[in-house]
């Protein structure tokens, strides 16, 4: 659990209270960046089985890939978010609610994705069991987080106060998170987000990313270096696990 509850919740509302359109933009349809998120949600898509909840959906910039795979609903702690997800995202059902006190009855879901939402929690074990009573005999936990040994996701989380608990991340402790479920695989994805930190809407240069040769060039580059980072060290943790029966 992260140190100094209170505080730790006042630094979180203060991050997320607003609905971010230009984050939204920029996961769903920003040039150069889109694209990888097109790649590391597509194993998500092809796996997330109806009717499934997403755990803080923010803008609904995850929704806007996922919900083609059929009923699904998303919830966020702040309002806004989901004001906004409505509108940019419509077809999912949508929830202002906190992901420790979740408004669902029992074994109602088949999958539940939760991303980048678990360090932003003063007690992720507490949303990991909500998503645990929420899923049917079998169903299905999907789980994105930061890898906080990855280097730009501990830069991240030294220039962001909101990002700090990112550092506790990595594939040993998610798996220690999912401790009751029977865990299907646990790894790292995407190993240098050059893109992600060059191309951001709010501490990058995204207007680099509009020039076709720069992006190409940008690409490449990441694609090189990325040879040489171990896989110990990438950005995200991947996780798939089911409840027991």
């Amino acid at each position: 659990m992260a140190e100094d509850g209170t505080r730790f919740g006042d630094v979180q509302r203060e991050y997320f209270d607003l609905a971010d359109r230009d984050r939204f933009r920029f996961l769903t349809s920003g040039p150069g960046f889109s694209a990888t998120e097109d790649a590391l949600l597509a194993p998500f898509v092809e796996k997330i089985r109806p009717p499934f909840l997403e755990i803080g959906c923010g803008e609904g910039g995850n929704l806007a890939r996922l919900a083609s795979r059929g009923r699904c609903v998303g919830v966020d702690l702040f309002f806004p978010k989901v004001a906004f997800a409505r509108l940019a995202v419509p077809g999912p059902a949508y929830a202002s609610a906190d992901g420790v006190a979740l408004p669902f009855r029992d074994r109602c879901f088949e999958s539940v994705f939760i991303r980048d939402v678990l360090h932003h929690v003063a007690d992720p074990r507490a949303v990991v069991r909500e998503a645990a009573r929420v899923l049917v005999p079998d169903g299905q936990l999907l789980l994105i987080e930061p890898n906080g040994r990855n280097p730009i996701v501990r830069l991240q989380a030294m220039l962001v106060a909101a990002e700090r608990e990112s550092r506790r991340f990595h594939t040993a402790f998610v798996r220690d998170l999912l401790e009751g479920f029977e865990i299907v695989d646990v790894a790292t994805a995407h190993p240098l987000p050059l893109r992600r930190l060059l191309f951001h809407y709010r501490w990058g240069l995204p207007r680099l990313a509009e020039i076709g040769w720069t992006r190409s060039a940008i690409t490449r580059l990441e694609l090189f270096l990325s040879r040489f980072v171990p896989a110990a060290y990438w950005e995200h943790v991947v996780a798939t696990a089911q409840r027991p029966r």
